[in-house]
């Protein structure tokens, strides 16, 4: 299918207002124009909540910045862990704002956004380290924070994606977090960048090989082994006893074929697996609902998984 018509003028413009790649400018430029794409005419309006309420949880070094969205008052509701995308350097709570409360309303979830410490002032495995002790505290928290018993669930865009895949992946053999659901949002699962989508042009993607090669270098360094299952989890030997798992992926995307075989070595493994890839999307569109119908239906293909 034909590239969206919106997510193609999406892409032009952004070519035609860069300067200089993302690796030449100051990490808080990088960071700023990052912030400044979420506008409402991208993400739609902001979905109303009952409550929103930002907390402090303890992490691995110091507290980190949670916000909790609860989608409506009375009873307890199951709890979701969101890790935002932004190739583990920029992006936090506010970019995934919009797209948090969408979660919360369409799956009558609390969702815990999580804001992890970015590279490259904090390398790996700093945003992992997070991501777990994010997990951990909201199982052990539960009732004070107005969910059920239930086992949580994690999600993740894009590298959070990959926080949440690693995440499920060392839960295993974590008594501290149980994990009912993985919902993987377009997830980087392989940093040595050698599916053929990768090779997608800038003209066609928000996110080409490059960036991603910068992204993963910033964040996990040159020195180590790309294969590591903590960064790519699609080469970890086994993935037997992990939990069931809904993939989203988007046609014009680099991770697109990555995403792909993952849901295939999960579903191998006797993981309950779904993948979904929608044509003529790019990456992060479900952020987008102010551009594209597929955001919404996205949410409720999540929605339906999680009954």
């Amino acid at each position: 299918m034909a590239l969206h018509p919106a997510l193609d003028r999406l892409i032009q413009t952004k070519l035609a207002h860069t300067l200089a790649p993302q690796w030449e400018l100051p990490i808080a430029e990088v960071r700023r124009a990052f912030r400044a794409l979420w506008t409402p005419a991208i993400t739609g309006e902001p979905a109303p909540m009952f409550k929103i309420e930002d907390v402090s949880a303890p992490g691995p070094v110091a507290g980190m910045r949670v916000r909790i969205y609860t989608p409506e008052p009375g009873e307890c509701l199951p709890l979701m862990l969101y890790f935002h995308g932004g190739g583990f350097v920029k992006g936090g709570i506010e970019e995934s704002d919009v797209l948090c409360r969408a979660l919360a309303q369409a799956m009558r979830h609390i969702v815990l956004a999580v804001e992890y410490r970015l590279a490259p002032e904090h390398p790996f495995p700093a945003a992992l380290d997070d991501a777990l002790a994010a997990t951990a505290w909201a199982t052990a928290h539960a009732a004070a924070l107005g969910g059920t018993a239930d086992p949580v669930v994690v999600c993740g865009e894009s590298a959070g994606g990959n926080l949440a895949t690693a995440v499920s992946l060392l839960a295993r053999t974590d008594p501290r977090i149980p994990i009912r659901h993985q919902v993987l949002l377009q997830p980087a699962v392989d940093f040595t960048l050698s599916f053929p989508s990768i090779a997608l042009p800038s003209s066609q993607c928000l996110v080409p090989r490059d960036d991603l090669a910068w992204y993963y270098e910033t964040y996990y360094g040159s020195q180590r082994d790309p294969k590591d299952p903590r960064v790519s989890p699609i080469f970890a030997d086994d993935l037997g006893g992990m939990p069931p798992a809904l993939i989203i992926a988007a046609e014009y995307d680099t991770l697109r074929d990555e995403a792909a075989a993952y849901a295939t070595r999960l579903e191998a493994a006797g993981a309950p697996t779904r993948y979904t890839c929608y044509a003529g999307m790019v990456h992060g569109f479900l952020g987008m609902g102010g551009l594209v119908t597929e955001a919404k239906a996205a949410l409720n293909e999540i929605a339906r998984a999680l009954i």
